[in-house]
């Protein structure tokens, strides 16, 4: 990851993830997993540009 300039964030909790997902969601690609408060999440779109995180064994 660092070749590329990225690294991981960590999230305490969910309130922390939201907020970060709403200031970062031009940066996010599809199928991105995100884990925050110990939960699997997968980032979806659901059209019109829209950012959806879903649980992991729900996106499979």
């Amino acid at each position: 990851m660092k070749a590329t300039g990225q690294h991981p964030v960590q999230f305490m909790g969910m309130n922390d993830a939201i907020n970060w997902l709403k200031r970062h969601r031009k940066e996010l690609l599809v199928g991105t997993v995100i884990v925050a408060a110990g939960v699997a999440l997968v980032v979806v779109s659901s059209g019109a540009g829209v950012v959806v995180l879903a649980p992991l064994a729900a996106a499979i």
